[in-house]
């Protein structure tokens, strides 16, 4: 009996110890459960941070570049791994919460379409990482390199609002180089056009506050001390034998780049905003070293359509080190200096062209088409770019709408073309109104300038004397030879009877019969009666190159530009003039534009001359003529200049719209037979111009 109640107590005793310990085992288990799922949550709260920074890895994590992810409290890291020697060391991080460390095998794991098509051991896997932080929610993407020393999370969050902040302006087509603003001006970024390297002197900053701003900065290029971004070609004739560079950034305020001037955008220590991600791909078929400036450029182009602007700033992030080399190689650059200035161009054109409902997405794989054609891109690329836009649209990036339209954009006088392409910059002298008088402060003209020119005003209408003593006298001061040509029979020293100048579809080819008259002279400008010459402007231009309106390259489908379809027939006629198109367009269309002015040197008059007849044989009309023209003309330089058109009611209140245009050369029409205020726009026009009414 005892027995029994002894084997019951222990049995007891068993029990009650099993039951504690499942208990505590239960308590450990919920404890685990809820510390796990605290990480997890902790986990997926970070991963939905609008912010995130992307770098790619090629070497082992080091010490202070990690103190650094990790202090990133609003921000989500994510890690692209690049070499399968240091994956184990960079693992270790997926613990941290807001650091995500993608292994080749995870990247090949996820669904985007790009990733085949990606090397391994390559800088352009770098573009998983910006899909994966858009997948996650991001609305601001940073991306540095890992070699980069940041001391503090803070250096990442660029304040403009209700800051002050300059910008730049030159009036010439050079670009205006950040160091020069920042500290110095010997030293100049990579992918800096080798052209403006030093030209530093007219470069002029002006302070505002941002609050004023009425574009939205989508790009943020902060610099870096210690070893900047530069170029091979500075490293290997500015720096000492030590390699040493040491520069201080001095704090100032940040610098607006204003759309039009182009600048080189790397992805060391860059910032971009939601309305940018489209654009984000890094070309595969460019060298690695210079994969992120064409990058850049194309993606402050869709900036400037999106209303946007660049920012340069200063920063505390300093660089020891050139990642991977430690001296940067000509040829892995030479692209860089040699055909920078061709490919601003094309993006430029793509700028000036037509665009009707176009999508970001369709100007984005029209301009890589055309890039690709031109030779700048690979093959590989346009395929890559579509699959990138198809990962967007299936992580569930919402495209933004353009903001500004063609229209606006040629209006924007800070406008800048580059290798064959001039765009003249006006001076805007400063003008004073006084009891009705203008007075202009600082305005001189050289008559010797137009001494060699010869000035040709076209009548496009009967009724030639009315105008033909105002005209003279506002001319004759600088032009020592003008010549009208008339639809009129008159037979005048200084008038030639041109027929087809009558309503001007084809008023070029009047331009044939004044040079077989006059052939001696250096350069020819045409004009009309009723376009407004600004001429201090048109002095400060080059005359060893033709001048014309800036261009639309268009398919022309209405009104009078329907006639222009036959110069398809001239071009399949002559290879070279559809080659020179080509060339000049990037592309096979017809440019476009008002051509009631221009200048032709003496040097292509001739073959000037041969082209208009060709073009008058087959009917092509006046505003896609004369550009064309210039097109197959295949010259070095072209000189391009703003005009204001005048429409409808701004034509009778020509005396308000003349004070405005300031950034125009030409104003067009001033039909000073039906002007409300003639008296007055009369006088404007003398005074404007340095001349007593």
């Amino acid at each position: 009996m005892k027995l029994i109640i002894k084997f019951s107590y222990n049995l007891k005793k068993i029990h009650k110890l099993k039951f504690i310990t499942i208990i505590i085992i239960i308590l450990i288990l919920y404890k685990i459960k809820i510390f796990c799922f605290n990480k997890i949550l902790k986990k997926i709260n970070s991963s939905n941070s609008n912010k995130w920074l992307v770098v790619t890895v090629f070497n082992p994590p080091n010490f202070s570049f990690l103190e650094f992810l990790k202090s990133l409290d609003s921000w989500k890291v994510i890690i692209i791994g690049n070499n399968k020697k240091y994956e184990k060391e960079w693992k270790t991080l997926n613990n941290e919460t807001n650091l995500i460390y993608l292994s080749f095998k995870k990247q090949n794991k996820l669904k985007y379409k790009i990733i085949k098509y990606l090397n391994y051991n390559s800088y352009y896997r770098k573009n998983i990482g910006y899909l994966y932080a858009i997948q996650n929610g991001a609305k601001e993407i940073y991306e540095i390199d890992e070699n980069i020393i940041i001391s503090h999370s803070n250096d990442l969050n660029i304040a403009y609002n209700n800051t002050m902040i300059c910008y730049g302006i030159r009036n010439d087509s050079k670009m205006i180089n950040p160091y020069d603003f920042f500290n110095e001006k010997s030293i100049w970024p990579r992918g800096f056009r080798i052209d403006d390297i030093g030209d530093n002197e007219n470069n002029k900053y002006y302070v505002l506050n941002s609050s004023k701003l009425s574009i939205k900065p989508l790009i943020f290029q902060g610099l870096i001390n210690g070893i900047p971004d530069v170029d091979s070609l500075f490293f290997q004739t500015r720096v000492d034998k030590n390699n040493i560079i040491n520069f201080k950034i001095s704090n100032k305020y940040p610098l607006l780049y204003i759309p039009g001037n182009y600048i080189p955008i790397n992805s060391k220590n860059t910032k971009y905003l939601y309305e940018i991600f489209p654009f984000l791909m890094l070309p595969t078929t460019l060298n690695e070293r210079i994969c992120d400036i064409f990058r850049g450029y194309i993606m402050q182009l869709f900036s400037w359509i999106y209303n946007g602007a660049i920012i340069y700033h200063s920063s505390k992030i300093y660089q020891k080190t050139f990642q991977n080399f430690k001296n940067p190689q000509f040829i892995e650059e030479k692209n860089l200096f040699y055909k920078l200035d061709n490919f601003l161009d094309e993006l430029n054109i793509l700028l000036f062209s037509e665009r009707k409902n176009n999508s970001p997405t369709e100007l984005l794989l029209e301009l890589i088409n055309n890039l690709v054609f031109k030779g700048f891109l690979g093959s590989n690329d346009l395929k890559i770019y579509k699959l990138f836009i198809q990962d967007l649209s299936n992580i569930g990036y919402i495209f933004p709408s353009i903001l500004s339209d063609k229209n606006n954009f040629n209006n924007i006088h800070f406008f800048q073309l580059y290798s064959k392409f001039k765009l003249y910059m006006p001076y805007n002298p400063k003008i004073y109104i006084k009891n009705n008088r203008y007075k202009i402060i600082n305005h001189y003209i050289s008559h010797k300038i137009f001494s060699d020119i010869l000035l040709i005003i076209n009548y496009n209408h009967y009724g030639f004397h009315k105008l033909n003593k105002y005209l003279l006298k506002l001319y004759r001061k600088f032009f020592p030879k003008v010549i009208f040509i008339s639809p009129n029979n008159i037979k005048e020293k200084y008038v030639i009877s041109c027929n087809e100048s009558f309503n001007g579809y084809f008023s070029y080819i009047c331009f044939k019969k004044v040079y077989e008259k006059y052939p001696n002279f250096k350069g020819y400008l045409f004009t009309n009666d009723d376009d407004y010459i600004k001429i201090w402007e048109i002095s400060n231009l080059d005359f060893n190159i033709p001048w014309f309106y800036i261009f639309h390259p268009i398919k022309p489908k209405w009104g009078h530009a329907r006639r222009c379809f036959s110069i398809h027939t001239i071009l399949n006629k002559n290879i070279e003039y559809k080659n020179n198109l080509i060339n000049f367009l990037g592309f096979y269309d017809i440019p476009v534009t008002i051509s009631d002015f221009y200048y032709i040197p003496n040097y292509i008059a001739i073959k000037i001359g041969k082209i208009f007849q060709e073009m008058y044989n087959h009917k092509v009309f006046l505003e896609c003529a004369v550009p064309t023209t210039m097109a197959i003309l295949n010259s070095s330089k072209y000189q391009l200049i703003y005009f204001i058109g005048l429409w409808g009611k701004e034509r009778k209140e020509a005396i308000n719209y003349l004070k405005k245009a300031f950034e125009q050369i030409t104003v067009h029409p001033i039909k000073f037979s039906n002007l409300i205020n003639q008296k007055e726009t009369l006088i404007y026009n003398f005074f404007i111009n340095g001349i007593e009414y």
